[in-house]
Parts: structure tokens; C-alpha cells; sequence
């Protein structure tokens, strides 16, 4: 069923698009949860100029009550397969499909060899860095892309069919709007009285999708070692999935549960990272570490592994990357710089100011949608001289 938030049955008035009609984008993306590459769609959707017109296929979950709170049209199924994918297209009529994801961009290539196909990529699993049947039919498939967004020239690096990639990928980073970040977790804060605030302050902060590639357990064992020197360390893990009762387990196992609360998915994470002290990222893989640059936005200090979009974002700065070639995540390190942070108040105030600075540096939401606008510009206007 489409959600229709809003009626879009018009014609273009503002041209803002630059083509004089209203253009139709099709988002397509198999998960129901709301996490990093959810964030960014969302974010774009709702951003976009009001003659482009776009509905978001989905699977039934979490999610849905963000697109609701943002008025976004969308359509939510059990399952996103080719089925739902060819019923959406005949229903939405889409000039351009926005795929995101390796899966859900080979299925529309399955479905449709006449509408432009958008692939954007957030992460790169273990399977795409080597050869197999997967890596051999994503690769096939380059060719069909119109264009192949990647949010740091590492996801191409690393991929074994980087060379189809080759003149298809353009590198974006992810839309970051340091301002509409604070705000949503400055504001927020002061509408709450100060013993409600206080359940949302800690010493250190997890924010992610619970799941092998953000290494939630390694939080918890770094947790464990500062706790020695600071047997009263407050932390707090935001963010559901998969490992949530492991995590637990784990917690229990360690005799942490005074020490870590885990609060499960939020809507606004945005009031933990301005009520935490040091955000804290040890990934086995990030794409870019959308999280990592938010709490930069309220002056935390950020230390993470060496992996990724953390290798580009992160500095000695605004905090530290804990790890190095040969050791991507170093948990001693981890703890040292936590340690540190935690004792001395010069160093953490440089470190804050520092992150403050970075995420000046990184603000780029004008630009990212003027670039992912231009893509669909080009897309539309090769489709039309066809």
C-alpha cells in the first residue's frame, strides 16, 4: 500500500530541478530498520526540491515511523523482492530508481532494463573483497548501473570487481548537517527537566546498529578495562539488533551491569551525544562513521579503530584512531586515550574543541544534494535523448 503524506499531482512550478517537469524517484531498500544507510536516505528524501517527487520502498519495521515523522511517501511490504520491486515500479511509475545496497541493486537490474538504476553503496561485507558467486554477478552487473554511489573511494579500493566499477562511481561521503544535528540533540535537552536529563548522560557512548561489523562486545571489554581504573565509569549503548541479548550476556558475564545500560534503538540518539563525554567506535568496518562525525558536531571527542571512513574523518584533533595498518582496532590504545580524556581536563578541552573544528569541516549537506540532484538530472535527460 503507498503512504501518501502529501498529494503530488502537479507539475513542476519552481523548476528547482532545472528540467521543467516533476521528476519520480523510486528509493528501494530492503531493510525495515533505522540505521546508518536508513539515515542517509531519509535525509535525502526529505531534502529534496519539491519537483522532484520520491516514494520509498521498504520492509515493514521501525523505520516507518521515521518516514511517517518526516512526511515521506512510501510503500511498506513483508518482503522487498522482485515481486515487490516490479509491483512498486508499475504502481509509482518512477523515472529513475535509487538502489540501495548490493542486493537490492541487483534485483532491480532484474526487473527493468529501461529505468536508469541508481546503486548506492554504505558498506562492504567480506564477500565483495573476494572472488564468488556474489562479487562475480554484482560485478555483471556495473554495467546496468547509471551511476554507483560510494561514500569513500575505499568501498571501490577494496571491492574484487573494482575495475567494472571503473567510470561508474561517484564518491559523495554522506550528508552531514552539523546544525540540524546539534539542534536536534541540544534542543531537545532543554525541554527536559534536569533528573530526566540525567538518565541520558555518561562517560562513554555507543551509538550503532548492534551487529558483528560495529564489534559491540569489543565496547563492552573496553568498558571492562577502564573500569579498573575508574570503577565507576558510566556508559551507555544505543542502538538495537541482532547481538542486543549477547551484549547482555556479556555484560552480566563481566559484572558491568552497574556500569553499561543499553537503551535499544532512539529516534533522536542525538540527546545521548550531547550528554556523553566521549563517544567511542571500535568497527571492524565503517563505510564512513556517520556517528563518529555527529557527536563531533556537540564537541565530544571521538576515538575509534582504524577502519574505513574513520581512516578520513577522525584526527589527533578531534580525538583519535585507537589501531594502525597491521592492528586496525587496538584495545589498549582504546583505553589509554579514554583514560586519559578522563583525568585530564586541558587535553580533553582541546580535544573538544578540536571536534567542534572537524565538524565545521565536514558539514556538507549543500553540496552532497546538489551532487546526488545532478545524478538524477543526468540520468533523466540521457533516458529522454534515448
Amino acid at each position: 500500500m503507498l503512504v501518501s503524506v502529501t498529494d503530488y499531482g502537479y507539475a513542476c512550478e519552481s523548476n528547482n530541478c532545472g528540467l521543467g517537469v516533476t521528476m519520480i524517484i523510486l528509493h528501494v531498500s530492503k531493510s525495515g530498520k533505522y540505521s546508518g544507510m536508513e539515515n542517509v536516505a531519509i535525509n535525502t528524501i526529505a531534502a529534496m526540491p519539491e519537483d522532484i517527487r520520491c516514494v520509498y520502498l521498504t520492509a515493514t519495521g521501525p523505520i516507518e515511523t521515521k518516514l511517517l515523522d518526516k512526511g515521506i511517501e512510501y510503500i511498506a511490504v513483508e518482503k522487498v523482492d522482485e515481486k515487490a520491486i516490479k509491483e512498486a515500479i508499475d504502481e509509482v511509475k518512477p523515472d529513475i530508481i535509487h538502489a540501495y545496497e548490493y542486493d537490492c541493486s541487483l534485483m532491480c537490474t532484474k526487473v527493468t532494463d529501461t529505468i536508469p538504476i541508481i546503486s548506492h553503496l554504505y558498506s562492504i561485507p567480506k564477500w565483495v573483497q573476494k572472488i564468488g558467486p556474489k562479487s562475480v554477478i554484482y560485478g555483471g552487473a556495473c554495467k546496468n548501473f547509471s551511476k554507483i554511489i560510494i561514500p569513500a573511494k575505499v568501498v571501490e579500493e577494496k571491492a574484487w570487481f573494482k575495475d567494472k566499477m571503473e567510470g561508474k562511481t561517484v564518491v559523495l561521503g554522506m550528508p552531514f548537517n552539523a546544525v540540524a544535528t546539534f539542534e536536534k540533540g541540544y534542543l531537545a535537552g532543554t525541554e527536559m527537566t534536569k533528573e530526566k536529563l540525567e538518565a541520558y548522560k555518561s562517560d562513554l557512548l555507543f551509538v550503532g546498529y548492534l551487529t558483528d561489523n560495529k564489534n559491540p562486545y569489543e565496547f563492552i571489554q573496553i568498558v571492562k578495562e577502564v573500569s579498573k581504573t575508574h570503577p565507576k565509569v558510566k556508559a551507555v549503548m544505543v542502538g538495537g539488533g541482532d547481538l542486543g541479548s549477547e551484549c547482555l550476556k556479556l555484560i552480566g558475564k563481566l559484572g558491568l551491569a552497574d556500569n553499561i545500560k543499553m537503551v535499544g534503538f532512539q529516534h533522536n540518539p542525538y540527546i545521548y551525544m550531547n550528554q556523553t563525554k566521549i563517544l567511542v567506535a571500535p568497527s571492524k568496518f565503517e563505510g564512513f562513521g556517520m556517528a563518529a562525525v555527529e557527536a563531533m558536531a556537540f564537541g565530544k571527542p571521538v576515538l575509534t579503530s582504524k577502519v574505513g571512513g574513520f581512516k578520513v574523518t577522525v584526527n589527533d584533533d578531534c580525538g583519535k584512531i585507537c589501531g594502525n595498518d597491521k592492528k586496525p582496532l587496538d584495545r589498549e590504545a582504546f583505553v589509554a586515550n579514554i583514560n586519559e580524556l578522563l583525568d585530564n581536563s586541558e587535553i580533553y578541552r582541546m580535544k573538544s574543541e578540536g571536534a567542534r573544528k572537524r565538524a565545521k569541516d565536514l558539514n556538507n549537506f549543500d553540496t552532497y544534494m546538489e551532487e546526488v540532484i545532478k545524478i538524477y538530472e543526468d540520468a533523466y535527460k540521457t533516458v529522454q535523448q534515448n
